[in-house]
């Protein structure tokens, strides 16, 4: 019997995982493949968001920019590989201003620190391989890039070795309330709750 239970082994599975595994807490998490990061979490394009684009007050943008500043320190702690490269917006035309300045405010109202509007000249010499239109840029230097199989497994290492027990080709398949806790039907067989 377990106190927890954690459907699925992708990154918010793991990592719900590796929090859990500070506390005295049973837990395990089942997975209906053969590893982690198998499902959506593999198609994971390994963006690190600044969070300007996500809507103002939304947890998503709350998320993308506790989440970035925490990515540097995370990365070191469970060794892999993450690169702050920053992140443009280019716009070709001045008519495309209004946009590129929108997304600045509400990156700035979001709090995502040391984002820049770049001229043209500024946003050649950054990355002179960007189109000889562009008229203008939103630089995030907080931006950056992860590898997402990397992020993933450096997690779920970290919650097994600290007690957290991980079922593979374990597919949840139904969910019965019971008294005191919950009863997980899977194709291996019940898990309680």
């Amino acid at each position: 019997m377990y106190d927890v239970v954690i459907i699925g082994a992708g990154v918010s599975g793991s990592a719900s995982a590796r929090e859990l595994s500070r506390y005295k807490v049973n837990a395990c998490v089942i997975e209906k493949t053969e590893d982690v990061c198998s499902g959506t979490s593999k198609a994971n394009s390994g963006i690190v968001h600044a969070g300007f684009d996500a809507p103002e007050g939304s947890l998503m943008a709350k998320l993308n920019v506790e989440g970035n500043l925490m990515m540097e320190e995370l990365s070191k702690e469970l060794d892999f590989p993450f690169k702050k490269n920053g992140s443009l917006v280019i716009c070709l035309s001045e008519e495309d201003m209004p946009k590129l300045k929108e997304l600045y405010d509400r990156g700035i109202r979001n709090g995502v620190k040391e984002l820049k509007i770049l001229n043209k000249e500024e946003v050649l010499e950054l990355e002179p391989n960007i189109t000889d239109d562009v008229y203008a840029a939103l630089y995030a230097p907080t931006g950056g890039i992860v590898c997402p199989f990397g992020l993933n497994i450096a997690l779920a290492e970290n919650a097994n070795t600290n007690g957290i027990e991980f079922r593979f080709n374990t597919e949840a398949q139904d969910i019965e309330k019971i008294d005191g806790g919950f009863i997980i039907k899977t194709n291996q067989g019940d898990i309680k709750t």
